[in-house]
């Protein structure tokens, strides 16, 4: 067939050791599933793995088939036998792990596990310590059981794991002697010497390595040195003529004799150099301690002097430090605080936040109070408090008249401000993380496409700009929109036609003002859209569904509206 997975069945025998003489050879039905044997690949595969089972079957028994061969009963009687030993047969369901693959097989109910685990070694050409067989809820199939013990009713598969185990390593241990072929010898024939190795007890250390990937053996670097000979001292250093000290004697005559010589009878001695010396007076011990003592007082004095200017030079500096820190702390608090004072003015002038004009409010209920007050305070009639009472309420009027009208131009300003910062968010290069921590610019064709939108957007922004510019950034903005056909479109269009035909005619700008914010409005309503703009898919608060307004019109639709506008 074609992506169907097809089946082939091989029919084998295997040595029943219960039956008798005429029926001791059951046959075994072995089910190969093969994915689509749809290529000649995939045939010869399954034609070998065939092959294979019958050649094993052939290892197995060899004595049924010479059994066999020897006796062939009639034709009727060989079908009668296979079907009642079809019948006998029981069906395993084998699931190879950690592979994941199935293998559907029938077997003798008589037959010893060990005898299974063999036949599907054989058939699986796995190692017969490798494979270990359990049931799907982990009972252990031993080899001294048999396959009645597992089976509840003979037409219900079993179904059993089967777990490639891991081979034992076994830890490499260096042989005392090794024999090295070196260079042959002068008839030609290699020369085989034996080498005596000593192992060291202590560790190695590690040089590094590599790992094949064609196997995954990992080979360490290693070295060896050969014991070296210790060095022969030549000169005997442990012996009793170093340790005794040897003494000689020797005379020695100086380069220059000296001497002295007393006068006398035979003997002229010129003194006409001679110097005459005189001794001073002595100085005792306790004329040297008392000097001592009043050298120790001086030097002490000196000492103290010396830090008392450094402790008077000390707090001079401390107090210099601590006035210039005073002064410098009286001039920053003066500075915020008239920043504060400005602050507060400039939030009264111009409020932004919902707290200013919260306090706004305040200060207004409180000089309507003092007023109210000051009013009832003064006396007067009935009538001067009553009109003095609607006085004041006009001035409160006015005053709220003035807040609500700050509150809208602070409602627009807030307004601006986020459109612009999102306007450049949106057409701002993407920010990409290296591997080296460092951030790079992107521009991308969406970042190029927002940013071509928000510099035509900023150009309609502008005011008190010469006609001929005016006309050539409302003429981009119509070429930008046409690309795309909806009724939103059109709305732009239809406006930059009457800003020009208007402007053209020498219409002051302030008739001009709706006119211009409406078409302002529009084309952010454009660059906000999804479908002309793929950078605004990010700043969606909810996700983006096309309206009336921005669902392209079909072809004939838009030829039909470019005929009648131009």
């Amino acid at each position: 067939g074609g992506a169907a997975a097809a089946a082939t069945e091989t029919t084998t025998t295997t040595k029943n050791p219960s039956a008798n003489a005429v029926s001791d050879v059951t046959p075994v039905r072995i089910r190969i599933f093969a994915k689509s044997p749809h290529t000649p690949r995939d045939l010869d595969d399954l034609w070998s793995r065939r092959s294979q089972l019958l050649a094993m079957h052939d290892l197995l028994l060899p004595s049924a088939h010479s059994a066999s061969s020897k006796q062939s009963p009639p034709l009727w009687q060989q079908q009668q036998q296979q079907q009642q030993q079809q019948n006998s047969l029981v069906n395993m369901e084998v699931l190879v792990m950690p592979e994941k693959f199935r293998v559907m097989d029938s077997f003798d109910p008589l037959l010893s596990m060990k005898q299974v685990r063999l036949i599907l070694c054989k058939k699986l050409s796995i190692p017969f310590t490798r494979l270990g067989l359990e049931t799907r809820e982990g009972r252990p199939m031993k080899d001294s059981m048999y396959l009645t013990e597992f089976f509840a009713e003979r037409d219900v598969v079993l179904q059993v794991v089967a777990t490639l185990l891991q081979p034992k390593s076994v830890e490499y241990k260096m042989p005392s002697v090794i024999d090295v072929m070196v260079d042959s010898d002068v008839n030609g024939h290699p020369v085989v010497v034996k080498v005596q190795i000593e192992s060291e007890d202590t560790k190695k250390k590690y040089f590094g390595g590599y790992r094949d990937k064609r196997n995954g053996l990992v080979y360490h670097h290693a070295c060896t040195q050969t014991t070296r000979k210790p060095k022969e001292s030549k000169i005997a250093k442990f012996h009793r003529e170093t340790q005794t000290v040897d003494l000689s004697t020797k005379s020695v005559q100086s380069k220059r004799e000296q001497g002295t010589q007393m006068a006398r009878k035979d003997l002229f001695i010129d003194t006409a150099n001679d110097k005459i010396i005189a001794s001073q007076p002595y100085f005792t011990t306790e004329e040297l301690i008392s000097l001592k003592k009043e050298k120790a007082l001086a030097i002490q004095c000196f000492i103290r002097q010396c830090f008392a200017w450094r402790k008077v030079a000390q707090f001079y500096h401390q107090k210099r430090n601590r006035l210039i820190a005073e002064k410098k702390k009286k001039e920053l608090d003066e500075k915020l605080a008239k920043e504060a004072e400005q602050d507060k003015i400039n939030r009264r002038m111009n409020p932004k936040s919902k707290a200013d004009f919260d306090a706004l409010y305040k200060e207004l209920e409180a000089w309507k109070r003092y007023q109210e007050k000051s009013i009832r305070d003064e006396g007067g009639t009935d009538e001067q408090i009553a009109q003095a009472l609607k006085e004041l309420l006009h001035k409160e009027i006015k005053l709220l008249q003035t807040i609500d009208k700050l509150k809208i131009k602070a409602r627009s300003a807030v307004k601006e401000e986020r459109i612009k910062a999102r306007l450049e968010l949106m057409a701002s290069p993407k920010e990409w993380l290296t591997a080296q921590g460092d951030y790079i610019e992107v521009v991308t064709p969406v970042t190029t496409r927002a940013s071509e939108l928000v510099q035509l957007y900023n150009g309609l922004k502008l005011r008190k700009i010469p006609a001929r510019q005016r006309l050539d950034i409302i003429l981009n903005v119509k070429f930008t929109v046409r690309e795309f056909d909806c009724l939103l479109t059109r709305d732009i269009v239809e406006l930059v036609n009457r800003e020009q035909d208007m402007v053209s005619r020498g219409r002051s700008e302030s008739s001009l003002s709706g006119l211009r914010l409406r078409l302002e409005n529009l084309f952010l309503n454009f660059i906000e859209t999804p479908e002309f703009n793929p950078g605004a898919t990010n700043f969606q608060r909810a996700p983006y569904v096309t309206n009336k307004r921005t669902k392209l019109m079909t072809k004939a639709a838009t030829a039909l509206y470019a005929r009648k506008v131009p």
